[in-house]
């Protein structure tokens, strides 16, 4: 088969997502799994939502809006710019992808940092293979060097992401050195501002949301979803802003219904309220600092974090406390896939389930002499 394929893709390694519940269950007999490994919202979705879904199972029978015209409306809405400023994907993965089909030329390469969402890579290897792929260093806090990214860019240098708060570190840059930064890309170059955790940061005043820079400049586009903050994780539905030029272009390699009529009728009673988003930002900042807490009582090294998430480093074998971990019903990830393989990435949780969680990982780390 091999000798079929698109050698570009033989030289993708998958993603690998978080254990579904259902495969741990069964593989270790437990009737409890906590899973705390792909960043979810642990709320249940409002009622409004879940109306907006029953209401449209009358209507499956029908491909939905391809335009995604009332969804692109209300996020316009939403976020003070144009309808021709929006575009929506199932999730903000998928538009990644469109950007990379849609302006990275032979010879040209896709820019960012190290230790970063890995889907920036694949999605690049896949069309262009690993030689169009370039990461810059870290600085000594996992934070994104933006001086070490801008003395990367040269000739070839095409697409820029920065991911700001960063998965999988949670670090965040400050609002003046991200402006700065933009200031400095030559108009020619694209600089993608990857804001999937914004709605979790402690202090939105020193921020870039991007909206300024899509309004000043051709070449800036920000991407937002809902599978964080909104809960609607399940549906995939994502969305980009930029100047009407970008986003006409991207309207060319977008597929045709790519969000789902569930999807964008979902996305839409999302942003009805800021109630239920309020609730989930002040419950996993209330609960992110308790299990900070009880993970530096362990001892452990942690990452300080302006998302839904901490990164730590455990100091013994990630593997073997992983299975540990696993088999008394805990669910967290690994980094290894991110680059950072002495470490694991926990997503904050319900209350109850944080603290299943570090009263298991204490007794995997004392099991392991920890």
């Amino acid at each position: 088969m091999e000798a079929l394929v698109n050698p570009h893709v033989l030289e993708v390694s998958p993603y690998k997502p978080g254990k579904p519940i259902e495969d741990i269950q069964r593989e270790f007999g437990l009737s409890r799994v906590v899973k705390l490994a792909s960043n979810e919202n642990m709320l249940p979705v409002p009622e409004n939502v879940r109306q907006a879904i029953r209401d449209e199972t009358a209507q499956l029978q029908y491909y939905p809006d391809s335009d995604n015209y009332f969804l692109r409306q209300r996020i316009a809405e939403y976020n003070g710019v144009g309808l021709e400023n929006v575009i929506a994907g199932a999730g903000s993965v998928e538009i990644i992808q469109m950007l990379i089909r849609a302006f990275l030329k032979p010879g040209e390469k896709v820019l960012t940092s190290e230790k970063t969402f890995s889907l920036y890579k694949s999605a690049t290897i896949e069309f262009a293979g690993t030689t169009a792929f370039v990461e810059a260093p870290m600085d000594g806090g996992l934070r994104f060097d933006l001086e070490a990214i801008a003395g990367r860019i040269d000739a070839s240098a095409k697409i820029i992401f920065i991911t700001n708060p960063n998965n999988p570190t949670g670090t965040i840059l400050p609002g003046a050195a991200v402006s700065a930064f933009i200031a400095r890309v030559p108009s020619d170059r694209i600089v993608v501002l990857d804001n999937a955790y914004q709605e979790y940061i402690d202090d939105p005043g020193d921020y870039v949301t991007g909206l300024d820079e899509i309004r000043a400049r051709k070449n800036v586009i920000v991407l937002r979803t809902f599978s964080k903050v909104y809960g609607l994780a399940g549906l995939r539905v994502g969305y980009a802003m930029a100047h009407p030029e970008f986003i006409a272009i991207l309207n060319r390699v977008k597929p045709p219904f790519n969000v789902t009529r569930i999807g964008q009728r979902a996305a839409i009673a999302s942003l009805e309220s800021d109630e239920f988003k309020e609730l989930s930002v002040n419950l996993n900042r209330r609960n992110k600092a308790k299990l900070l807490t009880r993970l530096q009582a362990l001892g452990l090294r942690v990452i300080p974090s302006q998302t839904n998430f901490l990164l730590f480093f455990p100091e013994v074998d990630v593997d073997g406390l992983n299975l540990r971990l696993l088999k008394r019903g805990v669910i967290i990830r690994p980094m290894a896939g991110f680059g950072i393989p002495d470490a694991m990435r926990v997503s904050i949780g319900l209350e109850e389930d944080n603290d299943f969680f570090a009263a298991m990982l204490e007794e995997a780390l004392a099991e392991m002499g920890r």
